[in-house]
């Protein structure tokens, strides 16, 4: 073990018994992972069906309301207006008072400057099976907006942080109205459009004014171990958009009767309730997406997994492992990709079967051309 100024590296080699072990180990992790992605795969195709239908049949059945007058026969439905939204009890932060008239939400960003371990790790494999692994622990001061656990690091000595005085935390208005209506504090927590708070005029006891921020320490150029920042964030009062169910005076989330489907959108401006829902479905398509990544990383990770004892059963000569452990990666990648075509079809085609159908013959392509692909390097390779 070496140290080099405010680094440290550490050299472990680990033998080829162990490393099959921990490769067997994970033929049990990847077993486990693929029933995991293949679920994933399935509540997700369920859940973007769900969002689409609800968010058609939402757009359809929405009623335009004017928000200075509440008409009792729009109860429980689901409804479309805009106007200024204001805090009738505004935002406040109690820690400073800091707050304005009408203040819709309000975020206090507090940062120290501490100390921050950072690690990197290289490997390499060597002849008789064993690998070498280097880790470099490097220590340095920096601004975190959580406390870091120096007790946590490699080399805890001489890198103590100490306790953080204060938190990061959200403040709302406990009492948000559009004209007549009242919006139910889970349309508050939606407003995400927050703007930093330039000008700040006071400042609790053992902090002091910095431009647009609080500091507590000596010199905000030349920070120390332990100095401490607070920035702010607000929305103000302005106007909105909205649709969402009408309960009496209060604006809260619709749910779908047919498929459940929960509906409440709120966005800054005058939008259109169709632009109001256009947007929706582009969230929800970018969530699907999202999971199907996901779905089909799990997939190859897990096939990854499970033929990774291939690869150290070769590892007395480390570049027959690499070849082996490329070959298995291309089984792994072959597997994933229809895998996940045939459950994303399997999931449409009982809503949609046209686009299951289509999804169904793409995985049958890719299937084909994959094999293709695999025949055609067999047949190279014997060739040569």
């Amino acid at each position: 073990m070496a140290e080099l100024n405010n680094s440290i590296t550490e050299t472990t080699t680990t033998g080829w018994l162990s490393r099959m072990g921990s490769s067997l180990m994970g033929v049990l992790i990847g077993i486990i992972l693929l029933p995991c992605a293949i679920f994933l795969l399935s509540w997700n195709e369920g859940r973007a069906v769900t969002a689409a239908t609800g968010l058609k049949r939402g757009l359809s059945s929405i009623v335009e309301v004017s928000a200075d007058t509440i008409n009792p026969q729009n109860n429980s439905k689901l409804v479309y207006l805009n106007g200024s939204v204001s805090g009738v009890t505004p935002a406040v932060d109690p820690w400073n008072k800091l707050s304005a008239t009408g203040l819709l939400r309000l975020q206090r960003k507090v940062e120290m400057y501490q100390w921050l371990e950072r690690e990197s790790e290289t490997t390499s494999n060597n002849i008789g099976g064993s690998q070498t692994t280097q880790k470099t622990y490097t220590y340095s001061l920096g601004w975190a907006e959580t406390a870091v656990n120096s007790a946590q690091f490699k080399v805890p000595a001489g890198h103590q942080n100490p306790a953080m005085p204060l938190k990061s935390q959200s403040f709302d208005a406990s009492l948000v109205k559009i004209g007549a209506f009242t919006l139910d504090k889970s349309l508050v927590q939606d407003l995400t459009n927050f703007e930093a708070v330039e000008t700040l005029t006071q400042a609790p006891a053992g902090y002091r004014v910095q431009g647009n921020l609080l500091y507590k320490g000596v010199n905000p150029d030349q920070p120390v171990l332990g100095d401490v920042r607070v920035t702010y964030s607000a929305i103000a009062a302005q106007t909105y958009s909205i649709a969402a169910q009408q309960n009496n005076s209060t604006l809260t989330i619709y749910q779908d009767a047919k498929n459940n489907y929960k509906i409440a959108l709120i966005e800054p401006g005058v939008v259109s309730a169709q632009k109001l829902f256009a947007d929706q479905a582009s969230t929800e398509k970018m969530i699907t997406w999202a999971c199907r990544i996901g779905g089909f990383l799990l997939l190859l990770i897990g096939f990854n997994l499970i033929m990774g004892p291939l690869a150290i059963l070769v590892a007395f000569l480390p570049f027959l492992q690499g070849l082996v452990g490329a070959g298995t990666f291309f089984i792994a990648l072959g597997l994933a990709i229809p895998i996940t075509l045939i459950t994303i079809a399997i999931a449409w085609i009982a809503s949609r079967p046209l686009i299951g159908g289509g999804i169904l013959l793409l995985a049958v392509a890719a299937t084909w051309a994959i094999r293709s692909v695999a025949i055609k390097k067999k047949a190279t390779t014997a060739t040569a």
